[in-house]
């Protein structure tokens, strides 16, 4: 076993050589490369996930800044804690809630209107053969509304999907995996991403068949130890911050192709990054200096040689952490 000093160690040592390979690369973007207008950028607001209290902000985002319109807290940290954050295309905010004192569950994922509404609560299943009980760390939400949830307790992801009536499943993505601690799902539902059974700094892709199920794909190397705070496209290209590395977002893709640049902070703490619906503008938010950082995708694609290109910035947060962004 690796003590929490063994793997800080390894956190490091992973982001200076990820470093040393990707951010030298040619053609990465610098900073205030080109500027467009506000009108430019799709999304009209941001979701902020404070985890140290267990709040979502909901944020309206426009040529003038950042406006707070909405504030509301999902579970009391000190007994349970808050495990990812996403928001559909219709703005619904979901996150994944363990809390020992069983309120608002014990293991759920609770669905909200922006105003803090509650919409749904489904509780997390326990599955035959399991020897722990749910504990939920991360979720994400694809186009057609399913909800996909990494259970660290069950070593499991699974997803439920909407009905008329409500939340149906689960279904099985993947089972007895090891250190299933992480997801996330392509807009089109069709790839999840896990970062389970891979190691340190790795996710597997899970590829979703026409007779059901999912098939299993390779490992390959992303620039965090996990999957919460990322993004991935419809390209299957990840998104994540560096550990270990200031002001670093990394991207990489199951070919083995990979880029990291640098926000114009070079003191940035990257909490988390979210791409706009269609995938065309990446938003990337700095707890350092509480701002977001919106890069516009290439015309060649965001591994291209290009680069991305910064063409806004947002102002008027308070304690960035883990994203979502909606039109």
């Amino acid at each position: 076993m690796i003590d929490s000093s063994g793997v800080s160690r390894l956190v490091r040592l992973l982001a200076v050589a990820f470093l040393v390979l990707w951010a030298a690369s040619p053609g990465t973007a610098a900073a205030g490369q080109r500027r467009l207008g506000a009108a430019s950028v799709a999304a009209t607001h941001l979701y902020n996930m404070d985890y140290s209290t267990g709040t979502i902000e909901v944020y309206g985002i426009g040529p003038g800044g950042a406006v707070l319109e909405h504030s509301f807290n999902v579970v009391r940290v000190k007994n349970g804690g808050v495990g990812g954050l996403a928001v559909d295309r219709y703005g619904v905010v979901y996150t994944a809630v363990d809390a020992s004192s069983g309120h608002p569950c014990s293991a759920c994922f609770e669905a909200f209107e922006p105003d803090g509404t509650l919409l749904a609560q489904v509780a997390a299943p326990t599955l035959p053969g399991a020897t722990n009980p749910p504990d939920l760390t991360d979720i994400s939400v694809d186009n057609a509304g399913d909800v996909f949830l990494s259970d660290y307790g069950q070593q499991a992801v699974y997803a439920f999907a909407p009905s008329p009536k409500g939340f149906v499943g689960p279904a099985i993505v993947v089972e007895g995996t090891t250190n299933a601690a992480s997801v996330a799902a392509t807009p089109n539902g069709r790839v999840v991403f896990v970062s389970g059974g891979c190691g340190f700094a790795s996710v597997r892709p899970y590829t979703l068949q026409t007779s059901g199920g999912y098939a299993s794909g390779n490992c390959f190397g992303i620039g965090t130890i996990a999957l919460i705070g990322g993004a991935v496209d419809n390209q299957g290209t990840v998104f994540t911050p560096v550990d270990g590395a200031l002001g670093i977002v990394s991207m990489s893709d199951a070919a083995g192709r990979g880029r990291a640049f640098a926000v114009p902070d070079r003191k940035g703490e990257i909490g988390g990054v979210a791409l706009s619906g269609d995938g065309s503008f990446l938003y990337v938010s700095d707890h350092h200096h509480e701002r977001v950082y919106v890069y516009q995708r290439p015309a060649q694609g965001w591994l291209s040689r290009t680069g991305p290109i910064l063409v806004a910035e947002y102002t008027g947060f308070a304690n960035l952490d883990v994203i979502a962004v909606s039109p």
